[in-house]
């Protein structure tokens, strides 16, 4: 303040000496044309101008010592300002490398994250797969089960419809065995009988010689089995088929356990005459 003050003193005492200055000389100057002197007259100019010079400096630094504090003020704090400004950068630049390390580091666990999740995505869908495979598996063995019992209940009435047929095929084998028995007797005494009475009118009881012996598996119906059977009733030739009358076709099957209707059907008679032909 002490500064201003001295400041404004000399320009008040300037202003004073440039006003006597001006009325002592330069106002004083002659304007007389015929005594005018161009020198007098720059000089007069020059004098103003370093008053008005000096004036504005003086100005100048009365302006200066006013507003001195306020501008080292103001550079205090834009010095202040650019070192916070310098130290806010680097702050800046900090969390900025911080931001950008953080964001990597969840960026990596993130991927791991994911890799992790879509692993497990994965083992969820193999176990949904296994969990759907040993479904159908049970509901197949299930339903195998239930096809088994159905089965097993099947073959068990099918047992029993078997053991039924075959306490009947026993009961019918017992009387085809009897009624082959019976005939195999007729057959003996037939034999006898012709034997004694030197007679030959029934086939069962003609002798017949090894080379008389027919293939009788020739006849459509007849085959080595029922071939067997009719030799172990006596018939080994196509005569003797010939020969047969339906009483005798129905003893004959009966013997053999053949169906009557068979050797009907398949025309055993007709075929033999048709061989004898």
């Amino acid at each position: 303040m002490k500064k201003q003050y001295w400041f404004v003193s000399v320009f008040g005492l300037w202003c004073l000496a440039s006003a006597w200055w001006y009325l002592a000389g330069i106002k004083g100057v002659n304007t007389d044309p015929s005594a005018f002197k161009p020198e007098a007259s720059v000089v007069s100019i020059i004098e103003i101008l370093i008053m008005l010079i000096v004036t504005l400096l003086i100005g100048y630094a009365i302006a200066w010592s006013a507003r001195g504090d306020l501008l080292r003020n103001q550079i205090e704090i834009k010095a202040k300002l650019k070192s916070d400004n310098s130290l806010l950068h680097r702050i800046n630049a900090d969390v900025k490398s911080q931001l950008e390390n953080a964001r990597h580091k969840s960026q990596r666990e993130f991927k791991t994250y994911q890799q992790k999740l879509n692993s497990i995505l994965v083992e969820r869908e193999q176990l949904k797969k296994q969990n759907q495979e040993l479904d159908r598996a049970t509901s197949a063995i299930k339903q195998n089960l239930l096809d088994a019992e159905a089965k097993h209940m099947q073959l068990e009435s099918e047992a029993g419809t078997f053991r039924y047929r075959i306490r009947q095929l026993e009961f019918q084998n017992k009387e085809q065995e009897d009624a082959y028995a019976k005939l195999k007797r007729e057959l003996e005494d037939l034999r006898t009988q012709k034997m004694e009475k030197k007679i030959s009118d029934h086939p069962f009881v003609r002798l017949i010689e090894l080379n008389e012996k027919d293939d009788l598996t020739k006849i459509k119906g007849i085959g080595p089995f029922i071939e067997k059977r009719l030799n172990m009733i006596g018939i080994y030739t196509f005569k003797q088929l010939s020969e047969l009358t339906p009483d005798l076709v129905d003893r004959v099957g009966a013997a053999i356990e053949f169906f009557p209707h068979r050797i009907i059907r398949d025309n055993w008679v007709g075929q033999a005459q048709s061989f004898l032909k």
